[in-house]
């Protein structure tokens, strides 16, 4: 299920990437961490973003204890 809907969201953010709003990039955020704890390479280039992005790795840090475990999964899973 949540291979499902982490495809469904990339895909969707991908489409709406170019709007004003970044909800597209969002949604392909949350896709990807859903499917991270099953596909390597996703492991990789999340992971990759966090060691270049220090924001983007303390915001995950500080929302782990509120997401679901399979959102917490993937953000220990790809801790830099």
């Amino acid at each position: 299920m949540h291979k499902l809907t982490g495809s469904v969201l990339v895909v969707f953010g991908l489409v709406l990437f170019p709007l004003p709003i970044p909800v597209g990039l969002l949604m392909i955020a949350f896709g990807l961490l859903l499917l991270a704890p099953y596909f390597k390479p996703i492991q990789n280039a999340v992971r990759a973003l966090r060691r270049r992005s220090p924001a983007v790795d303390n915001g995950l840090r500080k929302v782990k204890r509120r997401c679901p475990p399979v959102i917490r999964t993937a953000i220990e899973k790809t801790a830099p």
